[in-house]
Formats: C-alpha cells, sequence, structure tokens
C-alpha cells in the first residue's frame, strides 16, 4: 500500500542548499515514486509556515523518502547523524531489524565510492518500489544484473548463486511447461497435412518457446547476438531438439526417432 506520510518536506529540503523556488519539482519527482504526497487542509490555517494561500498545502515525505532525500541531498555526516538520531524511534523496525545493522549501515555510508553511487541508488529505488507495492520486472531486472556484474563470482561448478538461479529458472520454465503444450498442439493441429513439411527450425523455435528459454539456450552455446549469422542458423536444430525434449513436447520426426531410440 502508499507509504505513510510523516516528515514535512519543506523541513527535509531546509539544508540541503536547494532553492525554495526549486522545491516543487523534486516533490513532484519524489511523488511519482509514491514517497512524498501532498495534504490539503481546506478549513485550518497555519502559523509560522509559509504555506501559498492559494491551495493552503503541504508536501509530506515518507519515512522511505526521508531516507532517499537524505542519499541525494545529504552529507556523509549528515546521513550518519540521521541514522544515530533514528535508532529510538518506533519506526525503524520496519526497515532495520537491529541497532547493530543501524551501525554497520552507518559506518559503510562515508565509504560509499563514486563509481558505487550508481548502483546504490538502483538499490534505493527497488527498495522504494517494494515498500511502496510498485514493484515490476524493470527496476528488477536493472538491479539484479548490477548485482550479478558486481564481481567475479565463483566458478560454475561451485557457485551457489548459479545453482539458485538455475533452480528458479528451472522451475518458472516448469510451470510454462502446459501453456507449452498447447501451443504446440495447436500448431501440430495446423500442420497435420504437412508434417514432413514444417519451417525451418530457426522459426520453429521463436513461435513455439519462450525466448527466455531459446536464450539462455543459445548463449549457452556460445551463439549470441555477436556469433555468425550461418554459425547460429546450422546449430538452430540442435537447439530446437534440446527444447523439444526439454519440455517434453516432441514437434519433429527427428525428435521422435530420437526419443523412441533412447527409451
Amino acid at each position: 500500500g502508499p507509504a505513510i506520510p510523516l516528515y514535512l518536506g519543506a523541513d527535509l529540503f531546509s539544508n540541503t542548499g536547494i532553492r525554495t523556488e526549486n522545491h516543487p519539482r523534486h516533490h513532484a519527482k519524489f511523488a511519482k515514486k509514491g514517497l512524498a504526497t501532498k495534504l490539503h487542509f481546506s478549513s485550518y490555517r497555519f502559523h509560522g509556515l509559509k504555506v501559498p494561500t492559494s491551495n493552503n498545502s503541504l508536501w509530506f515525505y515518507s519515512v522511505q523518502g526521508l531516507f532517499r532525500i537524505a542519499f541525494e541531498f545529504y552529507s556523509k555526516q549528515d546521513q550518519l547523524s540521521l541514522l544515530e538520531n533514528f535508532q529510538t524511534h518506533p519506526n525503524l523496525d520496519l526497515f532495520f531489524p537491529s541497532q547493530k545493522q543501524i551501525h554497520r549501515l552507518g559506518d559503510k555510508l562515508p565509504q560509499i565510492q563514486p563509481g558505487q553511487l550508481k548502483t546504490v541508488g538502483l538499490l534505493l529505488d527497488l527498495i522504494d518500489s517494494y515498500i511502496t507495492d510498485n514493484l515490476n520486472e524493470h527496476n528488477v531486472t536493472e538491479a539484479v544484473m548490477v548485482l550479478l556484474q558486481a564481481k567475479q563470482w565463483d566458478e560454475v561448478y561451485s557457485s551457489c548463486l548459479l545453482s539458485c538461479i538455475g533452480r528458479w529458472l528451472g522451475q518458472q520454465f516448469h510451470k510454462a511447461n502446459s501453456s507449452i503444450s498447447q501451443k504446440v498442439e495447436g500448431f501440430k493441429l495446423h500442420h497435420i497435412d504437412r508434417i514432413n513439411d514444417l519451417p525451418p527450425a530457426e522459426e520453429l523455435t521463436q513461435e513455439l518457446f519462450p525466448e527466455a528459454m531459446r536464450s539462455l539456450l543459445l548463449h549457452w552455446m556460445g551463439l549470441s547476438e555477436e556469433a555468425s549469422v550461418d554459425k547460429r542458423h546450422s546449430e538452430c536444430p540442435i537447439l530446437l531438439l534440446i527444447l523439444e525434449f526439454a519440455n517434453h513436447n516432441l514437434i519433429t520426426g527427428v525428435a521422435h526417432v530420437l526419443y523412441s531410440s533412447l527409451i
């Protein structure tokens, strides 16, 4: 659900050096991310606050928004002070389970290198999206790819990361089996009179199997976008056979012959 507005936007921006006339633009940007909201007060007048008389409204930020502003605009020392002051805040446990983690995070903030800012920013965006229920494949893909490319992981025989990814991919592909079977059966009915005159292997793989499966196998076989057209074309029958066997959906005559000889 939406984040709870807790912090007055004017206070959060007061020490950032951002000119007051530019505040609305930043408020709008954070509002799009679900981190800020404008509250209207139709029958209440504020004292001591500069509130436009035309709309009598104020911008407020959630806890997530507070941390996002701190990361983007505060100095490292102010970020650390914020975390230390937050230790006794009753909302803290929603985001940081222990004071030990608070201290560890606070210690690391001054150590963030310029080259790490983009990655940290992506992860913060991902956290924002998750908490505000705006998570989508695009921001998850960005964050996952950045983390996967962040360092050289263990070699293939001992990588728990690759094992986990492989297991997850396998489960997703297995769930797709029924929809693939329906597509294949529909294809067979349509081509029942032309079973010996099927389209080329490359066309069959694109028409009948998910792009994710094809992409995985093509890169696994060294047939990425950089591979020559002839090489990709010559390997497509093998790719098709693998997909037929892995999905338990036999299409070509070669697959049926091989299967009967193996079983």
